[in-house]
């Protein structure tokens, strides 16, 4: 089997996986079911086709399915539960490892040479998805990630399983982005102002987009970070990290700042400030060490 590496990276690893049961929640069917399943993304995909199963592009991170759908766009289908704490961030993984790697990726599928109509889309599938997941991953519903629920019908002319599409409702007033704040107390609304305007100036590929209670920032079209209301002020996200920041004071609010800042200087000067073909890289944050001057945090207020 063909394995490719990135120096220094090892999430550009590309390996097959044997399809293995370590636990009874495991959610992907067995091999019988798996026709079945592949038709039933065949009936959403129009055109789909799976190349490759049992992708591993890293720690426990595994692609089920691989394919190409009649527009040529790639598909890449995780079977999962969908009350996992860590739904979303295996969503957001994989999408940042797609988008930094697609051309390992054709590569390895024999696509090299041929470019996408579409950005890849992470198909994630489950029993059910937990709503607080759901609304998580929200922002980027459908345009990036798709959910599909298994559904079964059984009838005495026929049984069979479905993919049902799981749909974000778009909110219907066109400034979504001034509902969210004035849904907020006063002292979180003045902070998650000042985190919009403060972004805005960091980069023009910085994007703020308002889904629900999310309010969440994209560097060139990869997820930055994202706050929510909570109890006393605000729930903050880092893109690629479990941990969740609380921001009840001035103090907190810095910190948070200072985090997302770090993790977009080492996302830019990976990429090369200086290239305008900028491309996507994997948004990962480090250590909570100082890295910026009071100058610098300045700058950004």
């Amino acid at each position: 089997m063909t394995s490719s590496k990135d120096p220094g990276s090892d999430r550009a690893n590309i390996t097959k996986v044997p399809r293995k049961r370590e636990a009874t929640a495991d959610p992907r069917p067995e091999l019988e079911a798996s026709a079945e399943l592949e038709a039933g993304l065949a009936r959403v995909f129009e055109g789909l086709e799976i190349v490759d199963r049992d992708l591993q592009l890293g720690g426990k991170l595994v692609v089920d399915l691989v394919g190409f759908d009649g527009a040529g766009r790639t598909i890449l289908t995780l079977l999962v539960n969908g009350d996992e704490d860590s739904l979303a961030l295996q969503a957001l993984d994989t999408l940042a490892w797609v988008n930094t790697y697609q051309d390992l990726l054709a590569s390895h599928l024999g696509q090299s040479g041929q470019s996408a109509a579409e950005s890849p889309l992470v198909v994630l599938i489950a029993d059910t998805f937990e709503p607080r997941q759901v609304e998580r991953m929200g922002p980027l519903i459908p345009a990036s990630i798709a959910l599909l629920q298994r559904c079964r019908l059984e009838s005495e002319r026929s049984s069979g399983m479905y993919l049902q599409a799981i749909v974000v409702e778009a909110p219907e007033a066109e400034d979504t982005q001034e509902m969210f704040l004035t849904s907020l107390a006063e002292i979180p609304q003045q902070w998650a102002r000042d985190l919009i305007e403060r972004f805005d100036r960091m980069d023009g590929d910085v994007e703020c987009r308002a889904s629900g209670e999310l309010l969440g920032w994209r560097y060139r079209g990869l997820p930055l970070c994202s706050v929510r209301p909570t109890e006393g002020g605000l729930e903050g996200q880092i893109s690629g990290s479990e941990t969740e920041t609380i921001i009840t004071e001035e103090g907190h609010l810095e910190t948070f700042v200072d985090e997302v800042l770090k993790l977009y200087l080492e996302a830019f000067e990976q990429a090369g400030a200086d290239d305008p073909d900028l491309p996507r890289v994997e948004l990962r944050p480090t250590g909570p060490q100082p890295h910026l001057s009071a100058e610098e945090l300045k700058a950004f207020r």
